[in-house]
């Protein structure tokens, strides 16, 4: 993993500089740097020295996103806004599962022949919230469905609202946005900011694990 052990080398150079790195900064290597890495030494020397670290987000970026939606979410009493900011919302949570899991299955790469490796520890981590399917034709298609109840339902919203209609809100009183409900029968709706902070809650807990496995 030279990529991964040039970021390495220069964030230990930053340290010893007294220069703060960003914590985001490429904890693994992309699918693309791994497939150069197993090329020949030229070809794969060339495509280094054409990266730029910085523009490369941690995968685990996807849960800063998560927060900065839910963030404008918790302030937003407008019906539509809020509609529209837990659809965004919805895909950077849904992301997030999703690009953990390629990762997980990308994050080494075997020391002769370039080949991706699994982290074993942070699929079985995984899994205790999603179910996860690699096609062992193309390994670079890993797909997730929920397995935990919120990030079950999750999903569901997610899909229907990306590919059937958009999210149903309805304003059960006037404390907003705690009084939006998604639905649109009174009496039958959930809670929407409550189920999106569960959402998060979820989400926070999951990256701080993976990063702990770094």
């Amino acid at each position: 993993m030279r990529l991964f052990a040039i970021w390495c080398e220069r964030a230990r150079s930053n340290d010893k500089n007294g220069t703060e790195h960003d914590r985001n900064a490429p904890s693994v290597v992309s699918l693309e740097a791994t497939r150069m890495m197993s090329s020949d030494d030229g070809e794969s020397e060339q495509w280094i020295n054409l990266v730029d670290l910085d523009a490369i987000p941690d995968p685990l970026d996807k849960a800063d996103e998560c927060r900065f939606f839910f963030e404008l979410i918790e302030k937003e009493s407008d019906a539509r806004r809020f509609r529209w900011l837990v659809s965004a919302f919805f895909g950077a949570a849904y992301s997030f599962f999703e690009i953990a899991a390629l990762s997980a299955y990308h994050k080494f790469s075997h020391p002769k022949t370039g080949d991706p490796m699994a982290d074993e520890a942070d699929l079985k981590l995984l899994r205790r919230y999603v179910r996860i399917v690699q096609n062992v034709n193309n390994p670079s298609f890993v797909k997730t469905s929920g397995l935990h109840p919120t990030i079950e339902e999750l999903y569901k919203l997610r899909r229907a609202n990306t590919h059937h209609s958009p999210l149903t809100v309805m304003a059960t009183n006037t404390d907003l946005p705690e009084g939006f409900h998604f639905g649109y029968v009174a009496g039958e709706g959930v809670p929407a900011l409550r189920f999106c902070r569960t959402v998060m809650e979820l989400v926070e807990q999951v990256s701080h694990e993976l990063r702990d496995n770094l």
